[in-house]
């Protein structure tokens, strides 16, 4: 097989975009493609249609990513179904999954996604893997983007009325950026997120034998502030015995997948991904 050619292809479908990727046999990413997030039950039509765009082979080898597909089993026979005799569908997972995978490559670790909400996956070196948080309260996960936009706006005096969870999230950006600049009640309510993850990060390791390191791998849009990000670590460190060492994902949730893809491909089963991740 060529360099050039397609091996496998894997999906990440997240609550805005949908990515597709593919990779070659020796999982090098080739090309790929986003479109706007719709409905499950059009997600295999339009994969056919993007397959056709970026020239991929129906029987290309696939793994999809969605959210949910770790709680709601459901959407794995679903997918299975409506990509049967269309597509070649080897596995579904949850997009956290995905993105563990593109941190650690299937080894131990701890991934913290904090974004809209905000969720702890951890394995370790047997492959128990335990997800802890990311149960969407009513007020938001704690520590969350939603959970900040909230209390940003209530402090603000202002309404959440008619404010879908992601609209409310988008306020976390401003409170963290005025965070960053001077103290006052805005660092404080930051700090105040910045604990509620580190205690995610110390729950999710509570009922695993302790180790004298551990990788944590941080993902989200709450992360990319560079202001946040350090002061979540800082807590964490202090929150957690063993030594913290932070890492950053090595390739996107879609690569992942598409790696995966090429994993039980090769294994000739899908329940290869288990040995694996």
């Amino acid at each position: 097989m060529k360099d050039t050619e397609a091996a496998a292809a894997g999906v990440d479908r997240g609550g805005t975009w949908t990515r597709l990727s593919c990779v070659n046999s020796r999982g090098t990413e080739l090309r790929g493609t986003r479109f706007p997030t719709s409905k499950l039950d059009l997600l295999i039509a339009r994969l056919e249609k993007e397959f056709k765009k970026l020239k991929l082979e129906a029987g290309l080898p696939l793994v999809i990513a969605t959210r949910g597909a770790f709680s709601k089993k459901w959407k794995r026979d679903f997918l299975f179904k409506a990509a049967r005799g269309r597509l070649n569908l080897l596995d579904v997972i949850s997009d956290a999954e995905a993105a563990h995978f593109a941190a650690f490559g299937g080894k131990a670790g701890l991934l913290l996604i904090a974004g809209t909400g905000a969720v702890a996956f951890y394995r370790d070196s047997t492959d128990r893997m335990v997800k802890t948080g990311g149960h969407n309260p009513a007020g938001g996960d704690p520590g969350s983007g939603r959970w900040i936009g909230r209390q940003y706006l209530k402090k603000l005096k202002k309404t959440l009325a008619g404010l879908s969870h992601g609209q409310t999230a988008a306020y976390a950006a401003a409170l963290i950026a005025a965070a960053g600049e001077k103290a006052g009640w805005q660092r404080e309510l930051a700090a105040h997120a910045q604990n509620n993850l580190a205690i995610l990060i110390a729950k999710s390791l509570k009922n695993f034998p302790r180790t004298k390191k551990i990788k944590v791998a941080l993902t989200g849009g709450l992360i990319k502030n560079k202001f946040f990000r350090e002061g979540l670590i800082k807590m964490a460190r202090e929150r957690v015995p063993s030594k913290l060492i932070f890492t950053a994902l090595k390739t996107t949730a879609q690569t992942a997948a598409a790696h995966l893809a090429l994993i039980a491909s090769t294994n000739h089963s899908p329940g290869a991904r288990a040995k694996k991740l």
